[in-house]
């Protein structure tokens, strides 16, 4: 009788042991699964931004186009028989001049722009010798421990070209400045060890400009801490 009541203690031990363990792995796959719904979530907010982006960006050019018709109707009208040009015909000439110096104002993406060949130069001269400014390579050490990451500008290149690679995880990839659109260009070079969590935007060539930086960083550092 005792062995029997001791048999199912054991019993009632293991079992009890065996559920411990069920909840635990319960609790880690509940967790594993919420995370995967915020990374999820983090994508779809970040690709819904591009998009909002895009389309801002299709719709300016579409108005400024509608906006510059005007200027070219006046300024090739129907052809007629030659006339002496009058006064008011001059002034006339003149206004059509001014709208069409007016109609494109001075893109903040050309002062970008211009700001980033700047940046580029970052040597100093000291005597008959070329060296690295100190505070540039302080700020560039800044850079790289706000974004975690290793930077390298390509100065081979005709664009501006940062080279950015995280050691850890052996994920690397180019960012290009294209001067024209005012975006950044993000070109894969190794997904390294985040193969199997790297969202699938990481995998493909995508474009987004200078405002989107912040967001761009954070969405890579919140795949890398879970790599």
């Amino acid at each position: 009788m005792k062995d029997w009541v001791r048999g199912l203690q054991t019993d009632k031990e293991e079992l009890s042991e065996k559920l411990v363990d069920k909840e635990d792995e319960l609790e880690k796959a509940r967790q594993d699964f919420l995370a995967d719904i915020r990374a999820r979530d983090s994508e779809i907010l970040w690709l819904k931004q591009l998009l909002v982006e895009k389309t801002e960006k299709n719709n300016s050019t579409a108005t400024r186009s509608v906006d510059l018709t005007p200027e070219i109707i006046h300024e090739n009208p129907t052809q007629i028989s030659p006339r002496r040009k009058t006064p008011q015909s001059n002034i006339k000439a003149k206004r059509v001049q001014l709208s069409e110096s007016t109609a494109i104002p001075h893109s903040s993406l050309e002062e970008e722009s211009q700001e980033l060949q700047c940046s580029r130069r970052y040597t100093c001269t000291s005597g008959n010798e070329i060296n690295e400014c100190p505070s540039a390579h302080m700020f560039h050490l800044l850079l790289q421990s706000l974004v975690r990451m290793k930077l390298t500008v390509d100065d081979g290149t005709e664009n501006f070209s940062v080279s950015v690679s995280h050691e850890a995880t052996g994920y690397s990839f180019t960012l290009t400045w294209l001067e024209k659109p005012g975006e950044w260009s993000y070109k894969l070079s190794s997904l390294g060890t985040l193969e199997r969590i790297a969202a699938n935007w990481m995998k493909q060539d995508i474009r987004f400009s200078m405002n989107m930086c912040r967001l761009f960083f954070e969405r890579i550092s919140n795949i890398i801490t879970k790599g």
